[in-house]
């Protein structure tokens, strides 16, 4: 069985939370409106990883909101216009060994959204955190991730599943890094069997692009850079 938490999640419009590391209370002003630019890359993950193909795509909030019916995509809808949700890309990446799963991180799944300002990305990312929280006292297998802060604020956290292979029933366990900076909200999420996962290739990933946003920040809008050190 192949754990599908994180891209179920990811075409959701809020940026599920569990436990959020907020920052020294000084916003950074970064303004981005690209999405594709800031995003996981193929030069990001391990040389032996594959784009899986269809994963790479926009998201737009329509597609967000796909997965409510009735007066919820309603909401959904509107609370994403509320917000200036702008755009948003998602790609997934997977280790070309098939039998990668027994030595570690075999499967990378990157998504970012981006909004018109930073109070509306500041907003989701707040009601995303209640929203998961709330579904994560049913769930037994999950659990908060102790991370150092990035960006803005930023959270982690990590649920268990299992994979057949063969007559066994591998425990797998998909770590997931939440992060805002300004305008943009980025998710990583890297999967691995139980006995060998950890949150550093998520949280390596999600310094790597945090980096990034600041980059293409800096290059695109110098009056936009940010005012305080990272």
């Amino acid at each position: 069985m192949r754990l599908t938490l994180l891209p179920t999640i990811l075409l959701l419009p809020f940026l599920f939370a569990l436990a959020a590391c907020g920052g020294d209370g000084q916003e950074e002003v970064v303004l981005i409106e690209d999405a594709e630019a800031i995003a996981l890359q193929i030069g990001d993950v391990p040389m032996d990883f594959l784009e899986v193909e269809g994963s790479a795509m926009h998201i737009t909030n329509a597609e967000s909101c796909a997965g409510a019916q009735g007066d919820e995509r309603d909401e959904c809808l509107s609370r994403l216009e509320e917000w200036g949700r702008l755009d948003g890309y998602q790609v997934e990446y997977a280790a070309s060994d098939p039998e990668a799963l027994l030595s570690g991180t075999y499967s990378i799944f990157g998504a970012v959204s981006i909004y018109r300002d930073q109070k509306g990305a500041s907003e989701a990312f707040r009601v995303g955190e209640e929203r998961l929280q709330e579904e994560l006292r049913q769930l037994e297998d999950a659990a908060a991730v102790e991370i150092p802060t990035i960006g803005d604020e930023s959270l982690a956290f990590v649920t268990i599943d299992s994979r057949s292979i063969g007559t066994r029933d591998i425990s797998i366990s998909l770590h997931v890094v939440d992060f805002r900076r300004g305008n943009v909200l980025v998710r990583i999420g890297a999967t691995a069997a139980t006995a060998l996962a950890s949150v550093d290739d998520a949280l390596r990933l999600a310094e790597r692009l945090d980096e990034r946003i600041l980059r293409v920040a800096s290059q695109t809008s110098p009056a936009a850079s940010p005012t305080t050190a990272p």
